[in-house]
């Protein structure tokens, strides 16, 4: 071998040597999906929590943006039949790992590939049909899910009976996509057993201020008592319109994402957000640093917070059940 040719390869062998030293290597690539939200706000510093959560403990473990870590965005803007064209775009992306919000948008990438590892954060996944053991997964996915079963919309609505026991027609303001679910069910199962009837239409697909605006419309014209709001994506990029409808027709509504009564809505019951989040990233880290996903049991919020505005309650002229007061793990006033 000449001189010459040996030096430039001891040359590079020196940098590959030194650069595995450092722990040089290619930036991550995680992909971040969503059904609703818009790419702007997947970003750090997000007015959505779940969004600002993910880049804090991305952060937190490690990983930034533009130095060690590359973030695919990906979303439908809220259009249920564009969920299979935005997973196979996910998957061509090829990306190490994949962080999915929404039920419906893990099924269909479970679907789409088998390989690529995914963490979910959904609804109960074997409500959807996702997995079949939650301590196993198995396949190529694992989580966080937000609930126990579909069963805890009931209670959601208990409160809501317990809140305005007079009360006789309720509405829910969701899309017929997630009325044909095992949701929709377990929610007209529970009107039916508390004695609500069900009133309103679905939000028109898709969902938008507009489509929304009309469903506030109908309620209205149907003399809806109460309002339900489920832990949808598409709903949750609307919580301070939403509270404003409500409000306007003096709406008492129970939301499953605490943002909402923050915003104004009389009480939510619901999981911490931000801890779920925290911990689905903590399962791309472990992902990343070469487990297998389907070994990794799915966290399953086992916890609800009920939160009461009491300033909407005056403003809506009801008065605070003592009990739930006392059950209350916050009360905003």
């Amino acid at each position: 071998m000449r001189r010459r040719e040996f030096l430039s390869l001891f040359a590079g062998l020196s940098v590959a040597i030194n650069g595995a030293a450092r722990g040089d290597q290619a930036p991550k690539r995680v992909a971040l999906v969503s059904l609703a939200a818009p790419v702007t706000q997947m970003q750090e510093g997000s007015t959505i929590v779940a969004f600002r959560t993910f880049f804090e403990e991305l952060r937190r473990l490690g990983y930034v943006e533009g130095k060690n870590l590359v973030v695919l965005r990906f979303t439908s803007g809220g259009q249920g039949e564009r969920i299979p064209d935005v997973a196979r775009e996910v998957v061509a992306a090829t990306p190490d790992v994949i962080f999915a919000f929404s039920s419906r948008m893990v099924l269909q990438l479970e679907r789409t590939t088998t390989s690529i590892p995914i963490v979910g954060y959904t609804a109960d996944p074997i409500s959807f049909g996702i997995v079949e053991d939650l301590s196993h997964p198995g396949k190529n996915f694992t989580g966080v899910a937000t609930e126990a079963s579909s069963e805890v919309d009931g209670k959601r609505l208990s409160l809501l009976r317990e809140f305005v026991p007079r009360a006789s027609r309720v509405a829910i303001l969701a899309p017929a996509s997630y009325l044909r679910t095992v949701y929709g069910d377990a929610f007209r199962d529970a009107a039916v057993r508390l004695g609500f009837t069900i009133v309103g239409e679905p939000v028109d697909d898709p969902v938008s201020s507009e489509a929304i605006e009309r469903s506030f419309a109908r309620f209205a014209a149907d003399h809806a008592d109460l309002l339900f709001i489920p832990d949808l994506s598409e709903n949750n990029l609307f919580v301070q319109r939403i509270v404003e409808l409500s409000l306007r027709e003096k709406l008492p509504t129970l939301a499953s994402n605490r943002q909402f009564v923050v915003a104004g809505a009389l009480l939510s019951y619901a999981a911490d957000i931000a801890d779920l989040v925290r911990r689905g990233v903590v399962y791309v880290d472990r992902v990343l640093k070469g487990e297998r996903p389907g070994d990794l049991p799915i966290y399953r919020a086992s916890r609800y917070e009920l939160i009461i505005n009491l300033k909407t309650a005056q403003a809506l002229g009801l008065d605070v059940p003592p009990q739930l007061q006392q059950l209350a793990d916050e009360v905003i006033e």
